[in-house]
């Protein structure tokens, strides 16, 4: 899997943020590969804060279509769960460099039966930039 997310956060005191995002991500697959967007919400955490430098960690549930049925033998529609760690640094006021490790389950929860309940466990670097506005 790869992946490009956009997203807003707010900031809910003591260094907790809610996040709402939207992912996009290419799912390199036995047979067919897929594209598969979805939406999240979730929390962000800082765990430690030195000078520019912040230590955090995410965790965020939401849903997915895909454009094929991922993984093979799932379904298009499927839920998310993703959590995460990392890093980030200020680099000029207003906007920081992000990263750290994601990771990403992709599942139907068995909407479709238990023989058609097969997921996705992925985790993976994370790159970004965080912009104030």
């Amino acid at each position: 899997m790869i992946g490009i997310l956009t997203g807003l956060t707010y900031g809910l005191g003591k260094g907790v943020t809610l996040t709402a995002r939207s992912q996009l991500y290419y799912v390199d697959q036995r047979g067919t590969d897929s594209w598969l967007l979805g939406a999240t919400i979730g929390v962000r955490g800082r765990v430690y804060r030195r000078a520019r430098t912040s230590i955090y960690y995410e965790i965020e549930v939401g849903i997915s279509e895909a454009d094929t049925i991922v993984p093979p033998r799932g379904t298009r529609f499927n839920y998310l769960a993703l959590g995460g760690a990392g890093a980030t640094v200020r680099v000029a006021p207003g906007m920081h460099l992000l990263t750290g490790l994601k990771w990403v389950h992709v599942s139907n929860g068995g909407i479709a039966g238990r023989s058609r309940n097969p997921d996705i466990e992925a985790v993976g670097l994370i790159v970004g930039t965080l912009i104030a506005f």
